[in-house]
């Protein structure tokens, strides 16, 4: 097994990423294919095509510095994704670090998995989702946050959407009344049926101030270009500590 194979192949993947070519895909990307972004959210191939089909436009892209190793029939391919690339107007552009599996399927090599970390920066420096906003809790990423008296009487006026942030089963069990349900993993698939205005005002919640599935969501969702995201810290253990009554969903 050569290497020159599997970086040929990354080099048609870069390709296919960078003129938005999905039909290419049928090519690059196993039938199980999953693609892991850099806040922890899945796509499966077919959603890793639809990215190409809305406003995402790379103006560069390359994988820089890859190595590979092989394990049988496998092959694993680490570098650096750089990319300059606006989605809905914004500008997403950064460089990640980049974990590409191969495996050998009837004498042709099909990327399986594509997960992605970063974006990369200076050890000294905050990450980009905590440069702004309150800091919720000692060492834990600086989001823009709202008190329990403020989230109460902005459900009281109807001027928030309440977003769960926690996994179905927790969420039909025991909710914010009114509160809709996604995950940050579920996001970039689903947020535009759920949220369609991205100048909404937006409070997520999960369990806790400990829980990191609340920052998570405040953080995939300001990425998607949602500009008014705050969260409620305290989550639905705050809120029912306090008395306040929940729905659920239980059948």
């Amino acid at each position: 097994m050569s290497p020159q194979q599997i970086l040929d192949l990354v080099n048609r993947w870069a390709q296919a990423e960078m003129d938005g070519d999905v039909d290419a895909y049928d090519d690059l990307l196993a039938a199980d294919f999953a693609g892991i972004g850099p806040v922890g959210f899945t796509l499966g191939k077919q959603q890793w095509a639809a990215r190409h089909q809305g406003s995402l436009k790379n103006h560069r892209f390359e994988i820089l510095e890859p190595q590979v190793r092989f394990y049988g029939d496998t092959a694993i391919v680490a570098g650096v994704q750089d990319q300059r690339t606006t989605a809905m107007g914004r500008d997403v552009s950064g460089s990640f670090r980049l974990t590409l599996v191969a495996v050998r399927r009837d004498e042709r090599w099909l990327i399986v998995n594509i997960q992605l970390s970063g974006p990369l920066q200076s050890p000294a420096d905050p990450p980009p989702f905590a440069r702004d906003g309150h800091a919720v809790g000692q060492g834990a990423p600086a989001v823009a946050t709202i008190s329990r008296a403020e989230l109460r009487s902005a459900m009281h006026t109807g001027t928030v959407t309440v977003v769960d942030g926690l996994p179905g089963p927790a969420y039909r069990r025991r909710h914010l009344p009114g509160a809709l349900n996604l995950t940050a993993e579920d996001a970039a698939k689903s947020a535009d049926d759920l949220l369609p205005d991205r100048s909404a005002a937006i409070v997520a919640y999960s369990t806790d101030s400990a829980c990191t599935r609340g920052p998570d969501l405040v953080a995939e969702l300001r990425h998607l270009g949602y500009r008014d995201v705050r969260l409620y810290s305290e989550g639905i253990e705050g809120w029912t500590r306090s008395g306040l009554p929940v729905e659920n969903d239980q059948t």
